[in-house]
């Protein structure tokens, strides 16, 4: 058997008292098998999508590094994958058991998903998320603004970083007020 069905299996299995330690571990071992092979059992990537359905798995402190390999490794997927894995970053979005966990998807959501959809998922997020993650949102809005080639998402996308600038919690105003800030100073 393979390291990437081995990792899959052990991050599946019962939390040991090492588990988040072991979970960041597995990550950056699978994130070097994935350079040396420079490519994914077929098996892999469904075992990825499991795990990142999985509110335990979520809710692990450090399950935001199985995001990351992913994201450092996007061009692995296929177009069917990258489809399929914008519905698991949605549904995790505020499941993680760290900030990371939101701030990683918010990235992924704006730069592998620069379209009209992914605009009105954040509206919906930014509605419904819960916070912590919802901070993150402001994130998203700025990573598709800079990310998108079509003008009219990305001038919505600032719109919507310019109405957090009115929002009820003041962690979402400041992330909006720093995310309108970069876009600014990279202009």
């Amino acid at each position: 058997m393979s390291y990437f069905l081995r990792a899959i299996r052990e991050l599946s299995s019962v939390p040991t008292s090492d588990y988040e330690e072991r979970v960041e571990d597995i990550c950056r071992d699978l994130d070097g098998e994935t350079v040396e092979e420079g490519k994914w059992p077929a098996e892999f990537f469904p075992g990825v999508m499991n795990l990142l359905s999985d509110k335990s798995f979520l809710s692990v402190r450090t399950s935001w590094h199985l995001l990351l390999l992913i994201k450092n490794n996007w061009e692995l997927l296929s177009s069917a994958d990258a489809s399929a894995f914008k519905s698991i970053l949605v549904a995790a979005f505020d499941n993680f058991g760290d900030w990371m966990g939101p701030f990683v998807a918010s990235e992924m959501l704006g730069k592998f998903y620069p379209d009209e959809d992914t605009l009105t998922i954040l509206r919906k997020l930014n509605k419904a998320a819960n916070m912590p993650a919802r901070e993150l949102i402001p994130h998203a809005f700025e990573t598709l603004a800079r990310t998108t080639q079509n003008e009219a998402v990305s001038g919505f996308a600032l719109r919507e970083l310019e109405m957090l600038l009115e929002d009820d919690s003041g962690a979402v105003r400041k992330e909006a007020a720093i995310s309108l800030a970069r876009i600014a100073n990279a202009s």
